[in-house]
């Protein structure tokens, strides 16, 4: 078997206490990892851990990886794939697999362990660090670990990455797309699609450098929403279809309403007002759907929101049978929910080596799945507003003609959000800021697009 080793993972093959790989996306850490473990498996008897801080399941795992290098490198038969572990049948070598976050302590138990593979090693908190170094201490034995890089507060980034660290029984290497002799024509076109519409994650996402903002980043960046406003103008869009409401039902306190109004990709209005009892917010935003013909109207139904459903069901409800025709028109959506279509491929990009995410795999929860879908439209209009043909339906325009602009473009800008990990977390309020009762209206009044699960453009 003739083995093309790209230069940068030769290394592995060298014994070393500690292998560190660190970078941006497509990099081919997994792939190269998963191929070294098995070349070594094959050759000698090793024990091997591959273990990530979070691990629901198997399938978590990188257990599907080492089974794809198996196959690619014709050793089927001298393997034995089981359900939760690999056992390598002529050198007894074993690959196990382990989330840590909920077999902390059995750590403790693992001194006959060769080597560890730490997989998103960004995530590993250091009383997980420490008890592996601690525990793994075998002749010989080696802690090997791979990760996009996140914090420069994050445990392995401070133990290899920081200035004045110690690597002296370490090999540290980055790698990058840079590295990628198999990068496909889509992982190209996403790069680019970073660097042009994407461009304050994009060093981070694609050149390995720290998470801006201590792993936070805007969902609506405040400079891209400007160019919205009004672009439709620009584009002679007249939108067609059906209009769309949101309502941000106000908690307790100094907290308000918030309503807004948008036809097709067209953000036409959005109000505020204080109201002191449900019934009463209900009565407004039913009268200002009278008003501007609101086929659809999303609202909060978390908080103090869940407690207005049965004060829409009364509005113009038959005093015989209690049917209300609001019972269609006004509905509840749960922030806080689960992911709308889980199962669906949010990312699926075709070929042998395609890349598939589903929502429930891309989303913690359906909050982050709906600011997304304005974060996509964004990025459509500006697309457009690049000279790419795109459906202007899919894309998002603001009124200049909103009397609260100013507000709604501070509100729409200040949510932010997290991958570290691995799935995207939203922040709608970061720093102790107020929660943006307009902004939650608008992207309310977006939330029909997700009904049958959010897709990548």
């Amino acid at each position: 078997m003739i083995l093309d080793i790209h230069e940068k993972f030769r290394p592995l093959y060298v014994p070393m206490r500690y292998k560190v790989f660190w970078g941006g996306r497509n990099g081919m850490k997994t792939w190269s990892f998963s191929e070294a473990l098995v070349i070594i498996a094959s050759q000698e008897t090793r024990r091997i851990i591959c273990g990530r801080q979070y691990m629901n399941t198997i399938e978590d795992s990188v257990k599907p990886a080492i089974e794809n290098q198996i196959a690619r490198l014709g050793l089927e038969d001298e393997f034995d794939i089981q359900e939760t572990k690999i056992i390598q049948k002529i050198t007894g070598s074993s690959f196990r697999f382990k989330g840590l976050e909920r077999n902390l302590m059995s750590i403790k138990g693992w001194e006959d362990v060769d080597i560890f593979w730490g997989e998103e090693g960004h995530t590993i908190t250091q009383k997980a660090f420490d008890l592996l170094t601690k525990t793994i201490r075998k002749a010989g034995s080696e802690l090997w670990f791979s990760f996009n890089r996140h914090r420069i507060t994050d445990p392995i980034d401070r133990r290899f990455l920081a200035a004045g660290a110690d690597t002296s029984n370490a090999i540290v290497q980055k790698v990058g797309w840079r590295d990628n002799p198999h990068l496909s024509d889509e992982q190209k076109a996403e790069r680019i699609h970073d660097l042009k519409y994407n461009s304050d994650r994009y060093a981070h996402i694609w050149e390995g450098e720290p998470e801006p903002d201590e792993g936070k980043s805007k969902v609506l960046p405040y400079e891209q929403l400007l160019k919205a406003v009004d672009a439709h103008k620009t584009l002679n869009y007249q939108p067609q279809g059906m209009n769309h409401a949101g309502l941000d039902v106000a908690d307790e306190g100094n907290d308000t309403n918030a309503w807004a109004k948008r036809k097709m990709a067209l953000l036409m209005d959005v109000k505020e007002w204080k109201a002191k009892y449900l019934h009463i917010t209900a009565n407004k935003a039913a009268l200002l759907c009278d008003q501007n013909n609101i086929m659809r109207m999303y609202y909060d139904a978390g908080g103090l929101g869940a407690g207005i459903k049965s004060d829409f069901a009364r509005i113009n409800a038959n005093p015989q049978n209690g049917w209300s025709p609001n019972i269609g028109r006004f509905i509840p959506f749960h922030f806080g929910g689960a992911v709308r279509g889980p199962d669906k491929y949010y990312i699926k990009h075709k070929g042998k080596d395609g890349i598939k995410i589903s929502n429930k795999d891309f989303f913690s929860k359906v909050n982050a799945q709906a600011w997304w879908n304005l974060k996509l439209r964004l990025e459509n209009t500006l697309k457009v507003l690049d000279g790419e043909k795109i459906n202007l339906d899919k894309c998002f325009f603001l009124s200049g003609k909103l009397d609260n602009l100013e507000n709604v473009l501070l509100e729409l800008s200040q949510c932010v959000y997290d991958d570290s990990t691995g799935k995207i977390k939203i922040d709608k309020a970061p720093e102790g800021r107020p929660s943006p009762n307009l902004a939650d209206s608008i992207v309310l009044s977006f939330a029909h697009d997700i009904r049958k699960g959010l897709k990548s453009n």
